[in-house]
Formats: structure tokens, C-alpha cells, sequence
């Protein structure tokens, strides 16, 4: 629920699903938004907005005046100091006081320099927080708080919110804008031909310009940046959208893998799939005799290491009469997968049921994970350089989804590849040199080899002398004894 979703209401439909409904108010808004004051240069802008301060501080009247960025908020404050105007500056530097002077602005006499924070979310009671009567009195006579803008924003919904800050539930108010053609939004309108303008009919700097044409021209030159700005987050979130359904498919991967509690047919499934593969690759001929039988072998033992017996078996089923090439290529992959079945069956035994089936998910994940990390990275390369299709006439999102589309393609082959090559390969962990023994102190503290040998290391390059001695002998209230008290003396 906010108070300024009206005009971001086609960015809610269309990236969120969700329409946007117009609450009336509790109370009639009797706030006055006047007409922007328009000036040449920005020089003048200010001078006008310290005048207007000036006028009504002298009056009693509460002013909040809203800037576009801490610079132009101390700048502001700055020119306030050298006119003696008294004033609260907020720039979001001090939360927890910001929040006590916010609360207090509507008081007779108050001047608030704020940033945008201003403008959300913060009820301005006219009198204070919490409110004196007669006060409040006082500043509803005078036209309640004024909101003075001064700079339009290339978000309406932001200048909406700080005009918001005036005329609550009901209460008098009013806002007003003093623009300048130097503005930053001004200068995206055009100000530079009303400048010239203005230069040409020698419009001093302090006369503002006060044409509803050029106001209407700068809230629509607000809307254009407004749907200049929805069309690229737009763009962005299509693009993302391509990568979020292959983020999707990789993590039910893992979910997948990390749930089953068996996982042998799936790492099974994949090493069958690459034999399957090796044999379509290399009897693509129509005549078997032209078959490379010993491209399938050395493929195969790549992945699973097979004696050359095999060879002699594939080239006796590639030679077989009375049946033709296809049941032939089918009688070698059913050897072939007889063939992974056996050797999965002795690696099984080798390691274990249970370290295999944990060997199996670590495999799985790890490649998963490290593959689609490479990817993440194509994907981040190819965004960055789709752009140029452009140029060529062509869509730069077509082409991204088009390409993306092949690049994870790719990547699921290259995860069952991985995982074929490389779970034949694991096997049990073989110490490469001889664990530390536990030391056992008698006499000097001396670590001998399993042999016997002399060749010995003092336990006191080892151990800190404060550090309690290895020995484990304890003082009478259970504490350690240090090692210089022990054996290290």
C-alpha cells in the first residue's frame, strides 16, 4: 500500500502481475499545488527560493523544502546561514536525530531542508509532534506547511511524494517548484531553446517564467524518462528471465541428487549414454566393415579402463552375419553397457556400498556446481556482447535467448560427460608417507619412528613452553601443567 503508486501503475501490471486501485482519501485533500516558477539560470532559481523562505519564516509560516542530492541540500542550507534564516538540515547522515526534526517540522517558524527521505513515509503534524493546539491554529491560518521543490525528478512519483508531505488528513497546505533551464531535467526537455528564448527577450534572471505550456512539457518530458527508464528494467528482467529458468532446471538437478537416496542409475544412465554415444560416432558408415572399432575402444577407455579383449568382442559382433548394421550397433552397446555394468559392480566392492554411494553424490554436485559456474560466466560474456547484433539488424533479446538456449545445451552434455569420465576414476585414499605417532613421554621428550630408528624430533621444537605439557599431567584442581614445569625442565 503506498500513496504514490498511480503513476507506476503499467510497471506493476506488467513486470508484477498486480493492478493498481485508487483508494479515495479519509479526507478531502484541500492542498494547493501551484504553478511551477520557471527561471533562466539556476543562480536566480535560488535566490528566488531563499526569498520565498524569507517571506514566510518572517510570517510564521512552517516551510519544508526538498532537494535532489546532499550537495545541492548543504548548498541551500549555506545560503540560509548568510541570510540569518534559522534552519533544520537533513541529509540522512543522522537517522535517529533526523527522525525528532522531521516530526517537528510543521511548528510555527520551522524551515526543513531535507533530501527525497523527506517525502517518504513521514506524517508532518502541523504544531508539532505531539501537536499544540493553539500552534496548530496558528499554522492552519497562516495556509498550513508550504512544500517547496527545487528540482523536478525524473520520477514523478517522487515529487508526488514530497508534495505529499503537505495538506494530510484534510489540513491546508500548499507545494510549489522552482525550476531552472540549468536543471538536469530541464536540459533533457530542451531548456536550452528556452534559454535562448529568454536570452533573446533579455528576461533577467530573477523573473520567473510561469507558462503552463512549459509545465505541462516537463511532466510529459517526466513521463518519457519515466518509460525510458521502465523499457530498460523491462529489458534487464527479460534477459534475467532466460537465465532464472536455466538457474531453475541446475537446481532441481541438485535437488535431485541430494534427495535420492540411490544414485548408482543415474551416474549408470549417464556413463551408457556416453558409451551409446562413442559407438554412433564411429559406425556412421553403412558398411560395417569401414567401422573404426578401435576409435570405440580407445573412447571407452577413457572413461573405464577395459583390457583388449574388448576390441576382439566389438570387432566379432561388428563382423556378425544373418543381421544387419543397426541390430549390430545394438549388440554393441548392450556389450558395452554389460561391460559398465561389471566394472561399477567391482569398483563398488572395492570401495564399499556406502563410500561409493557418497562418492557418487559428490561427484554429481561438484561437477554440476563447477560447470554451471563456467556458464554463468559464457552468459555474462554473451550479454555483454549481444548488444552488437544490433548493428547486423538483428534482435539483440532474440539472439541472447537463442544463444543462452545453446550454451546450456551444451552445458547438460558436458555434466553427463564429466560425470562418466571421472566416477571410475576415484578409488580409495593411499597414505603417501607414514602418519605422526602418538608421542609417549619417558625421560627426554623423543618421538621414535615405527622402526626403531634414532633419527628423532625434539618434542620442544613442537611444543610451546607454556603450553600444557603432551604428557596430560593435571595440577590438583584439574588444570594442565605447563610443559616447562614437566618434561620441558
Amino acid at each position: 500500500m503506498t500513496g504514490t503508486a498511480a503513476t507506476s501503475a503499467e510497471e506493476f501490471s506488467k513486470v508484477y502481475g498486480l493492478d493498481v486501485v485508487q483508494v479515495p482519501s479519509n479526507r478531502q485533500n484541500v492542498r494547493k499545488d501551484l504553478p511551477d516558477m520557471i527561471y533562466k539560470s539556476e543562480k536566480g532559481k535560488y535566490q528566488a527560493v531563499i526569498e520565498e523562505i524569507k517571506k514566510q519564516h518572517e510570517a510564521g509560516r512552517p516551510v519544508l523544502v526538498g532537494t535532489a542530492s546532499i550537495e545541492k541540500n548543504e548548498y541551500l542550507s549555506a545560503l540560509l546561514k548568510r541570510e540569518g534564516v534559522k534552519h533544520e538540515l537533513l541529509n540522512a547522515k543522522n537517522h535517529e536525530k533526523e527522525g525528532e526534526i522531521i516530526a517537528q517540522a510543521g511548528r510555527l517558524n520551522a524551515v526543513t531542508i531535507a533530501t527525497n527521505m523527506a517525502g517518504r513515509g513521514v506524517d508532518i503534524i502541523l504544531g508539532g509532534n505531539p501537536p499544540e493546539k493553539e500552534e496548530a491554529e496558528k499554522v492552519k491560518e497562516l495556509g498550513g506547511l508550504l512544500v517547496i521543490g527545487t528540482e523536478r525528478h525524473e520520477a514523478r512519483r517522487i515529487d508526488n511524494q514530497l508534495r505529499g508531505r503537505a495538506g494530510r488528513q484534510g489540513d491546508p497546505g500548499s507545494s510549489q517548484f522552482f525550476l531552472s533551464l540549468d536543471d538536469d531535467l530541464m536540459r533533457i526537455f530542451g531548456g536550452d531553446k528556452v534559454k535562448s528564448m529568454m536570452d533573446t527577450l533579455k528576461v533577467p534572471e530573477d523573473q520567473p517564467l510561469t507558462n503552463p505550456i512549459v509545465s505541462r512539457s516537463i511532466e510529459s518530458a517526466q513521463k518519457k524518462v519515466e518509460g525510458h527508464h521502465f523499457d530498460s528494467r523491462n529489458y534487464v528482467l527479460k534477459y534475467d528471465e532466460v537465465l532464472n529458468k536455466q538457474r531453475e532446471a541446475i537446481y532441481n538437478m541438485r535437488r535431485e541428487v541430494l534427495r535420492e537416496k540411490d544414485t548408482k542409475e543415474k551416474v549408470l544412465a549417464f556413463v551408457k549414454n556416453e558409451l551409446s554415444g562413442f559407438v554412433k560416432a564411429h559406425t556412421q558408415d553403412e558398411y560395417p566393415e569401414k567401422w573404426n572399432i578401435k576409435e570405440i575402444y580407445e573412447d571407452v577407455n577413457t572413461i573405464m579402463p577395459v583390457s583388449s579383449d574388448v576390441i576382439s568382442e566389438i570387432g566379432g559382433i561388428s563382423k556378425k552375419e544373418n543381421i544387419s548394421p543397426l541390430e549390430r550397433k545394438e549388440e554393441i552397446e548392450k556389450y558395452l553397457f554389460s561391460v559398465a555394468d561389471a566394472r561399477y559392480k567391482e569398483k563398488e566392492q572395492e570401495l564399499g556400498e556406502d563410500v561409493m554411494r557418497q562418492a557418487e553424490r559428490a561427484v554429481m554436485l561438484r561437477t554440476i556446481d563447477s560447470l554451471w559456474m563456467d556458464n554463468l560466466e559464457n552468459i555474462d560474456y554473451l550479454r555483454d556482447s549481444v548488444g552488437l547484433r544490433a548493428y547486423g539488424q538483428k534482435d539483440p533479446l532474440v539472439e541472447f535467448k537463442n544463444e543462452a538456449h545453446l550454451l546450456f545445451r551444451d552445458l547438460q552434455i558436458s555434466i553427463g560427460k564429466n560425470i562418466a569420465s571421472t566416477i571410475f576414476k576415484i578409488g580409495p585414499v593411499r597414505e603417501t608417507r607414514e602418519a605422526p605417532r602418538k608421542v609417549i613421554m619417558s625421560g627426554p621428550a623423543k618421538t621414535q619412528s615405527e622402526s626403531g630408528s634414532d633419527k628423532d624430533d625434539s618434542t620442544s621444537d613442537k611444543v610451546g613452553r607454556n603450553d600444557p605439557c603432551p604428557c596430560g599431567a593435571k595440577k590438583s584442581d584439574g588444570s594442565p601443567v605447563k610443559y616447562k614445569h614437566c618434561h620441558g625442565k
